[in-house]
């Protein structure tokens, strides 16, 4: 429960119960909340408001991504208000290309670690052919990253009668398929505890020459620690 008042307009009905607005509810997290938890939040709202459920983009999109943002902004209010200038900052920073939450942490620690801002969901062709799509790409350092989870090669629904070494093969296939691509240089997989502990992430980057200031990965590291508090996120 927070106070305040809630107007008509932001009230919605969800199995009966009166319910804030997604985009209320956005605005009330992002003002409320720790920098990484009102990004989460405000990427979903933007994958289901801008996106809505499709791999979408063009001037169309763009031109709706602004638009909600300029609306969410708006509801946010000043920045001197309580809450208002980070609220904004989370705001800015959203993005309705990160697929997941794992996504949305993995740009937040790749923002911590002073990284360039990773274009998402990159289409890589090779020859002006499609060869696939780059959870995220490095275009400075030519690095495509592949945020990438056990359940890909363990999953039964994923692997859909395939093994978990036939689908390894058709991952490694796949990235050299895409090293033909004069855009990408070198793939970078990492998963959830990578970005939990960002010094190994850190370690992936240096090792496919990607330069990160090690000031960085202590101060990353340390808010790390902080937004991962929980015993089964350590290991």
């Amino acid at each position: 429960m927070r106070p305040g008042e809630v107007e008509v307009r932001d009230v919605v009905d969800v199995a009966g119960v009166p319910t804030t607005s997604l985009s209320r509810t956005v605005v009330d997290v992002a003002k409320s909340s720790a920098f990484a938890d009102a990004v989460l939040c405000v990427d979903a709202a933007l994958r289901r408001i801008v996106l809505r459920g499709r791999h979408d983009a063009g001037a169309h999109v763009d031109e709706r991504l602004a638009r909600v943002r300029a609306d969410l902004l708006r509801a946010v209010g000043p920045g001197d208000r309580r809450g208002g200038s980070a609220a904004a900052r989370a705001i800015e920073f959203a993005s309705p290309w990160a697929e997941n939450g794992g996504e949305s942490l993995a740009r937040i620690a790749l923002h911590e670690l002073g990284v360039e801002a990773p274009v998402l969901q990159k289409v890589v062709t090779v020859h002006g052919r499609f060869a696939g799509r780059g959870d995220m790409h490095l275009p400075g350092d030519g690095a495509l990253l592949e945020f990438d989870g056990m359940e890909k090669l363990v999953d039964g629904k994923i692997l859909a009668g395939r093994s978990t070494a036939e689908a390894l093969r058709q991952m490694k296939a796949r990235d050299r398929e895409l090293l033909r691509s004069r855009e990408v240089r070198t793939i970078i997989h990492f998963d959830l505890l990578d970005v939990v502990h960002p010094a190994r992430l850190a370690d992936l980057l240096r090792a496919a020459d990607v330069a990160v200031d090690p000031r960085r990965v202590r101060t990353a590291a340390r808010l790390a620690a902080t937004r991962f508090a929980r015993p089964d996120l350590r290991n």
